[in-house]
């Protein structure tokens, strides 16, 4: 083999592990927006189950035919010292996302799209991961729990707070 055909090869597999460096990168970052925005939603649902216990027990009902997340923690000791390093990072975090936005959008005199309150946020708040994604989809989770609104200008979505958000939400729960 010469040296121009060594060359050659050299530069071949150079180009293909690079090519293959960028590509693992872009996954890297597109995993990484999935998993924060699969975060948030799970903060969500773990914010409804608390509100949700609360009527219950409100209501006066013990609940004992329903499912609860709080029925295995309890009789399973070993998995207790598992569940504080899971709720750790959520209480350490300032506030879910979800009420981040709400508290911006209440803030707003005029609707805004995903992309602002994204590059908002994350102006107010640099250490959490925020991208558009994220912001969209947990905007939208705030419509529908009747806390946000959404209205199109052509293919532009644009949000605002609701305006009786605690009413909306009352009537479905009961």
């Amino acid at each position: 083999m010469s040296t121009q055909e060594n060359n050659t090869l050299k530069s071949q597999y150079a180009e293909q592990v690079a090519a293959d460096l960028e590509r693992n990168t872009v996954e890297q970052e597109r995993i990484r927006g999935e998993v924060a925005s699969l975060q948030a939603r799970l903060s969500g649902l773990e914010q409804d189950h608390e509100l949700l216990v609360g009527v219950r027990a409100a209501l006066g009902g013990t609940g004992t035919g329903t499912r609860t997340g709080k029925k295995s923690p309890a009789p399973a000791k070993s998995s207790s010292a598992k569940k504080p390093a899971r709720q750790k990072p959520a209480r350490q975090k300032a506030a879910p996302l979800t009420e981040l936005i709400h508290e911006y959008l209440t803030e707003q005199s005029e609707p805004r799209t995903a992309g602002e309150i994204a590059k908002a946020l994350t102006d107010a708040h640099p250490d959490r991961n925020l991208n558009d994604n994220l912001v969209r989809t947990t905007t939208e989770r705030l419509v529908a729990r009747s806390r946000a609104e959404r209205s199109k200008q052509g293919a532009t979505v644009h949000y605002t707070a609701a305006k009786q958000d605690d009413s909306a939400s009352t009537p479905a729960t009961a």
